[in-house]
């Protein structure tokens, strides 16, 4: 009996798209174009629209992210879903009912064994998207940024150990700047910092060098624009 083909589409997500597709085009070795030779420690992915770039960039993220518990600990990688994206395994995708399935490996698993056992699930990551901070004001855009630098700090709770005044880590004044990234209270100067001092936590906590991801980073900057222009018709 032949399976309907079944696509997911209008998500971004990587995990949600191969988990909930029986149909999937396999682009796992832009992985290995990204880590081997695209040579730079800053790289620009410029495409048109609709050209995947959200996508391949959160599966870029899966593939290097450190998955950990509550507790920032990272979990093992029999356990971790992001391993089994890639490497394949089962995975239960239905909570009430138990339902499972089968993934296959994917081909960065298949031809770039070193790659999964050096890079995959080794790195703290940023993953920061910019495509919904959206204005008719300077105010109204910056108040979207400092929405997703809070959301991208409750992403990673765990840090928030570093503010108590009993943890050494940080210096009073660091657990101060911390204290108001959790609390959504940050100001003009911590907006700036905020991807700084998060690297700077996470290397701390990890260990480990971290990756930085943005997506639609000119978003903000097109809808300043915008109301500039906007308000310059007025007068």
């Amino acid at each position: 009996m032949s399976t309907k083909p079944r696509i997911r589409v209008g998500t971004d997500s990587f995990a949600d798209l191969l988990l909930s597709s029986n149909v999937f085009v396999d682009k796992s070795m832009f992985i290995q174009e990204f880590l081997e030779e695209s040579g730079g420690k800053v790289i620009l992915l410029a495409r048109p629209r609709r050209w995947g770039k959200s996508l391949n960039m959160d599966m870029l993220r899966c593939f290097l992210t450190i998955e950990v518990d509550d507790q920032g600990v990272p979990i093992p990688q029999e356990q971790s879903l992001n391993h089994k994206l890639f490497a394949g395994g089962e995975v239960v995708i239905g909570s009430q009912t138990g339902k499972v399935k089968q993934l296959a490996p994917l081909k960065i698993a298949q031809q770039c064994p070193d790659l999964i056992s050096d890079y995959q699930g080794q790195y703290p990551v940023i993953s920061l998207g910019l495509k919904d901070v959206r204005g008719s004001s300077y105010q109204e855009i910056e108040e979207g940024v400092k929405k997703q630098i809070t959301q991208l700090y409750i992403e990673h709770r765990y840090l928030k150990q570093y503010a108590q005044a009993e943890a050494s880590l940080l210096e009073d004044s660091q657990k101060e700047q911390l204290q108001r990234y959790f609390k959504d209270t940050l100001s003009q100067k911590d907006l700036k910092d905020s991807l700084r001092f998060l690297s700077e936590l996470l290397y701390k906590h990890f260990g480990k060098p971290v990756y930085v991801l943005i997506d639609e980073y000119d978003t903000p900057h097109q809808q300043c624009l915008s109301s500039i222009q906007r308000q310059t018709k007025r007068v």
